[in-house]
């Protein structure tokens, strides 16, 4: 049989949903925050949504923006349009707009999309442009600068140079004992 807790003071002491509209905030702690024309340092929140709105730093179980720009994200569930992140972590990510990195579980990107790293198990997307993509299954049309095969390859070049520059450089510049 399951036993009920009391909730603790803090989580009785938050509020259940704050709106924000042409303010600017440090810091908001809430259930479900609703942010429109305002620019925000960090959000930590059950839900988070935006709209026309600047955020450095979010962390929700669902967020979901609009016309926004994100610093870092961190949710199960992201969803934006026409929208830019520098960095987003979640478990479904649904991206229209620009994003710098995406790490997902899985990840649909709107037509016209773009991202400078990709990394994801699912990827369904419409006509999308990635700089570098590392994904185990793919769906739709993704246009790339490296996918899979080709970082793996630029990443044993790259350590075998580095490799070497390191062995010729301790060769040629040893001090005799």
């Amino acid at each position: 049989m399951a036993r009920k807790t009391q909730p603790s003071e803090e989580e009785t002491s938050l509020p259940q949903v704050i709106n924000l509209t042409h303010t600017r905030t440090q810091q908001v702690v809430a259930e479900l925050i609703r942010v429109h024309q305002s620019p925000v340092s960090r959000v930590a929140a059950g839900e988070v949504d935006l709209q026309q709105s600047v955020a450095l730093q979010i962390s929700a179980q669902n967020i979901s923006a609009q016309t926004t720009f994100i610093g870092a994200a961190r949710a199960e569930a992201f969803s934006m349009n026409e929208s830019a992140v520098a960095a987003v972590r979640a478990t479904q990510a649904d991206l229209d707009g620009h994003a710098g990195l995406i790490l997902a579980q899985s990840a649909t990107m709107g037509a016209g999309s773009r991202s400078g790293l990709l990394v994801a198990n699912q990827v369904r997307a419409e006509q999308v442009h990635t700089g570098i993509l590392l994904a185990r299954q793919v769906e739709g049309a993704v246009e790339t600068a490296m996918d899979t095969r080709q970082v793996l390859l630029a990443s044993l070049v790259a350590g075998i140079a580095a490799g070497t520059v390191i062995l010729l450089g301790q060769f040629l510049f040893r001090r005799k004992a």
